[in-house]
């Protein structure tokens, strides 16, 4: 392994992605390049957000059994991680810079090891006020 390497582990792809996935071409090139080469994860708040879209409940099994194609986050956040990365954002002065949703998915990514990759600048935030280097995100950009 060469110096900078980084040996993924695989992706946590937030919602802002699966929703542009229609309409932007560069989300779904990105998206296509995970899902073949990368396992890609869900956990329990990025599943219930993307199905708290649905309009009727056959909708709603569509949204569920689509979270089925990918593989369930294993380790659950301690709470104390979640509570961190939120004081992270109000002593960066970005106190409602992300919501408590993806502050829990970013919690997610960290616990097991997963670069969260979406469209959301909320994660950029969390990023720039966490001082570790645990939390590793993707921006992709429309």
């Amino acid at each position: 392994m060469g110096r900078g390497y980084v040996e993924e582990r695989g992706y946590l792809v937030d919602n802002s992605i699966l929703q542009k996935l229609s309409r932007s071409a560069p989300v779904r090139r990105r998206f296509a390049e995970l899902v073949s080469t990368f396992p890609v994860y869900t956990c329990p708040p990025q599943v219930l957000e993307y199905c708290w879209s649905a309009r009727n409940p056959a909708e709603y099994a569509e949204l569920r059994e689509d979270m089925e194609l990918f593989t369930p986050a294993v380790s659950h956040p301690p709470q104390q991680l979640v509570l961190d990365i939120q004081q992270s954002l109000w002593d960066s002065g970005l106190m409602r810079a992300a919501g408590d949703t993806d502050v829990h998915i970013a919690a997610y990514a960290i616990a097991n090891d997963l670069t969260l990759v979406n469209c959301d600048r909320d994660f950029g935030y969390i990023a720039g006020a966490l001082t570790n280097a645990r939390f590793r995100q993707e921006f992709v950009a429309e």
